[in-house]
């Protein structure tokens, strides 16, 4: 247990769920939590899913979403959104504190299927929506912040995230989209790149990145160490330890995340 509690003085990354796609989600056959990223003293919710909640509260020891002081939503699909009010409110006391951040799409917020209740946008102490290119300070000095990336996924807004720390790139998150060149420079620099890798094969009429572009991705940025992780049935079937083993190269690393993975990260 002492070993255990000692990830959790550092910075880190815990995949609270590693599935992906409807049919992924839907069967549980691995949970769709998101991330929770830890900094510090400062704790970040990323894409909250279904049982996102709940997977806080079995993780040991447990990541109390009361001290959550930010949400950050990369596109408003339900495996990616769901537990979004739930969380807001736990950051907020149950709405009686006037606290936290969230920054997520304009369509998640203002669209015409806005999926943030009216009630609770008066509790959050800031609520962003992500713009291609402009960083946002996740600490009062600046000490650490996060840009939005553009994204192409399915007709909604959807942003990648690379995050900064004193100016230096810490990590990158490529979410759910087409794989598009433009973009990809974009994570230059991450020494952590975390990968949602849906797809087994490539598919030209989906938005999902496949083992064929995470194979483009790292040779054009050269990441020291890659996650894959967001998994469809197909990547299931094919066992995704086996396509990381493949991915992998000398220089480059390449993890399949495992439900509950904890990833440090050196500050």
């Amino acid at each position: 247990m002492a070993e255990q509690r000692s990830l959790f003085t550092k910075s880190f990354i815990r995949f609270l769920g590693t599935g992906g796609s409807r049919f992924t989600v839907m069967s549980q056959l691995r949970a769709s939590g998101g991330l929770w990223f830890q900094w510090k003293d400062l704790s970040f919710s990323i894409d909250p899913g279904p049982g996102s909640l709940v997977r806080m509260h079995q993780t040991h020891p447990p990541l109390d979403p009361a001290k959550l002081d930010g949400i950050l939503l990369s596109h408003k699909h339900l495996d990616h959104s769901s537990d979004l009010n739930v969380l807001v409110e736990a950051m907020t006391g149950g709405g009686f504190h006037k606290r936290g951040l969230v920054i997520a799409p304009s369509d998640a917020i203002n669209g015409r299927e806005k999926i943030l209740y009216s009630y609770l946008r008066s509790k959050i102490f800031k609520l962003h929506t992500w713009e291609d290119g402009k960083r946002f300070q996740l600490t009062l000095n600046g000490a650490l912040d996060v840009e939005g990336v553009s994204l192409i996924h399915h007709g909604v807004e959807c942003f990648g995230m690379v995050f900064r720390e004193q100016g230096q790139h810490l990590w990158g998150l490529i979410s759910d989209t087409r794989l598009e060149k433009h973009w990809i420079e974009r994570f230059s620099g991450c020494p952590i790149l975390v990968i949602n890798m849906t797809l087994s094969h490539k598919r030209a009429n989906l938005d999902h990145l496949s083992p064929e572009d995470v194979k483009y991705i790292i040779r054009e940025l050269n990441p020291p160490l890659t996650i894959i992780t967001h998994f469809g049935r197909g990547v299931l079937k094919d066992g995704p330890d086996k396509i990381a083993q493949k991915l992998s190269t000398k220089n480059n690393k390449v993890v399949a995340a495992e439900d509950g993975l904890v990833v440090n990260l050196s500050i």
